[in-house]
């Protein structure tokens, strides 16, 4: 095997966790499931994967540990008034596409190159490291992950959808770790909602989010 250490396996046997020693992500079987572990120079995490139960193993919970400062609200703000600007002719919004680059103390929103149309957005993949967070809109649309999302929202990074842009916005986020989701409020990740209607916890029923359990998190 070209890489041995791109994965990892540990049983978590005391309350300490293992050594960080994978390259993309960590398996952990613990008292209540298996969990996946992550750690980028943005944040750590530790996310559910399957619930069971396993004697004699102790618990472990959901972790979100962001290493950086959160992304500032306004940028938000610049996001909704650009998605509300990508109109088509017959006044229906387009799909917008952005990323929030996080550089040291400053944090970029960028629009990449994209062709979108009024439920897709077709871009080149993006593997920049600087990349914290990627945002997609959904016009007037509510904002939900879709099966689409899902098959492309296959990094490690925090994933974000906009929706209903013209009545009342609203906002999910996700943490994705290759494949694997968690819920996040908007306030983890950003200093401030902007006026969006955060659907953290939202249990619609078009919503594919896993039930969370708790969140420990850590802002700096």
């Amino acid at each position: 095997m070209l890489f041995p250490d791109l994965v990892t396996f540990h049983i978590h046997q005391d309350c300490h966790l293992p050594p960080y020693d994978a390259r993309a992500y960590q398996y952990l079987l613990a008292g209540n499931g298996v969990f996946v572990r992550t750690e980028t120079p943005f944040f750590e995490a530790i996310i559910p994967v399957a619930a069971c139960t396993v004697r004699g193993l102790p618990s472990l919970q959901f972790l979100f540990r962001l290493k950086v400062s959160r992304i500032p609200g306004r940028l938000l703000t610049t996001a909704l008034a650009v998605a509300r600007r990508a109109r088509r002719l017959d006044g229906e919004l387009n799909e917008v596409l952005y990323h929030f680059h996080h550089q040291g103390q400053t944090v970029q929103l960028k629009r990449p190159r994209q062709h979108a149309t009024r439920t897709s957005i077709i871009a080149p993949g993006y593997s920049d490291q600087a990349i914290l967070c990627e945002l997609h809109s959904h016009g007037n649309m509510p904002a939900f992950f879709s099966r689409t999302d899902d098959a492309d929202e296959q990094g490690v990074r925090i994933y974000a959808v906009i929706g209903r842009l013209d009545t009342a916005p609203e906002i999910r986020l996700r943490l994705g770790v290759y494949g694997y989701w968690h819920p996040l409020p908007v306030t983890a990740v950003f200093t401030g909602t902007a006026g969006f209607k955060d659907l953290y916890l939202n249990k619609e029923k078009h919503t594919p989010c896993p039930s969370p359990l708790p969140l420990n998190q850590t802002i700096s």
